[in-house]
Formats: C-alpha cells, structure tokens, sequence
C-alpha cells in the first residue's frame, strides 16, 4: 500500500516536472522576443531622457555661443561664413562624453521591470503577471559630435543650430537573454539667427512680383521662351524672286 503510493506520488511529482519544462519551454520560444522588445524600448526611453537631462544641465547650460562660433566678416561688417571654435569644441565634446559616461554608469544600477502579462499583447493582462526585471548595462565607449544645420526662416534669413550628437551602446539585460542597442539622441545647444540684405522686390512661386524700389519703379519684366507644340516646324525663308 506504501509503495503504490510513493509511485503515484514520483508520478505526480514527475508530471509537475515536466509540465514546469513544457511550461518554461513554451515561455522560451514564444515570449522572449516580444519581453526584449520592449524592454529594448524601455531601456532606449530611460536611457535618452537621462542623457538629454544630463547634457541641458551639465554642457548646454555653461555654453556661450560666442565663443562656440567664430563669424567671419567683409568689409562691410556683413557675415561671409563661420567656423566653430576648437578649444570650445573640445571642451563640450569631452565634458559631454564624461556626462552621459557617468549617467549610464548610474543607471546601471537602476533596475526596472516589465509585467510579463505586457508582452502577450492582452489589453487585459498588460498590468498582471509577474514583473521581469530588466538591467542596462554600459558597452563600448559614447561618441559625441558637434554638428551643425542650416534653416530659412525668411527671406534672406537663415536660422543656424549647433547640436550635440550623441551615440552610446548599451547592453539590455533580461533573464536567460540580453541583446545590445544603440541610443542615439540630439541635443540643440546653441542658435543664431543670420539676417541678410532683404531684396527690393521678388517674385513669389506663382511668378508674380512681390514689393517695388525706393523710387517706385516697378520690378522688371521676364520673358520665359515660349517652347514650341510638337510636330511644329519652323517657317522657312521664301526664295529670292529673280527677273
């Protein structure tokens, strides 16, 4: 009577084991994928927000743009181009690296957690389950450049932006799985405005002239050339009539 007992109980005993293996297999192939989805999309999002508080405090606060661009001028004190100081371009670059460095530093002690309801695309499960956690880890060095970009504000203005692009390779940790992603951020940290002489008059996208001159004058005229129908031939000169 024991003994037939005990082996029910190893029976039911191996069954659990193999339901838990089933069980663990099935969570294996069919919510991994989703589960480091989002915690890639969590980790970018925490990661980008810690980076872009850290460079407007830290490097976009202490930078004075005079010193950040050198304007070149003509004669006529009028801007002819520009060129981007080196010393205070080096200075951001490595206050910048050292920043977000040390906020990804900090951050990898930052755990957070995903409910495992959240990665079966159940609107009614997203907010049950147990919470996985998931880690950010710092991998590889952060790059940082300046760059610059150029846009038409008017006529004859052009807005110019100076901003940090920051590149850092970060490492998200699940259980049993981690994957590496990049984030990639930008930050405005400077903008100049540069206005040029306004043209007396112009023409607006439909070839109409727009504004006149000091004495009134209206804009001169444009003649297009008119492009002939197909199939058209030009007249050909008569000849000279003899006597």
């Amino acid at each position: 009577m024991k003994t037939s007992r005990k082996k029910v109980l190893w029976i039911g005993l191996l069954i659990l084991v193999l339901f838990c293996i089933q069980f663990f297999i099935f969570l294996e192939r069919n919510l991994r994928p989703p589960l480091m989805n989002l915690a890639k999309v969590r980790v970018k999002q925490i990661a980008t927000q810690a980076i872009n508080s850290a460079i407007a405090d830290h490097v976009a606060g202490g930078t004075n743009a005079e010193e950040l661009i050198d304007w070149k001028m003509d004669k006529n004190n009028k801007i002819t181009g520009f060129m981007l100081n080196y010393n205070e371009h080096m200075r951001i670059t490595s206050e910048a690296i050292k920043t977000v460095q040390g906020e990804l530093n900090n951050l990898e002690s930052t755990a957070d957690h995903i409910p495992l309801g959240q990665a079966m695309n159940s609107a009614i499960l997203a907010s049950f389950g147990p919470d996985i956690p998931i880690r950010l880890l710092p991998v590889g060095s952060v790059k940082v450049d300046i760059n610059t970009r150029t846009q038409n504000v008017g006529i004859n203005m052009v807005m110019f932006e100076v901003y940090v692009h920051i590149v850092a390779e970060v490492s998200v940790i699940i259980p049993f799985d981690s994957e590496t992603e990049i984030v990639e951020t930008e930050i405005p940290i400077s903008y100049s405005l540069v206005v040029g002489d306004v043209p007396t008059y112009y023409y607006d996208n439909k070839g109409n002239p727009v504004g006149s001159s000091k004495d009134g004058s209206p804009p001169p005229s444009i003649t297009l050339p008119t492009i002939p129908h197909a199939g058209a031939t030009s007249p050909t000169p008569k000849e000279g009539v003899t006597k």
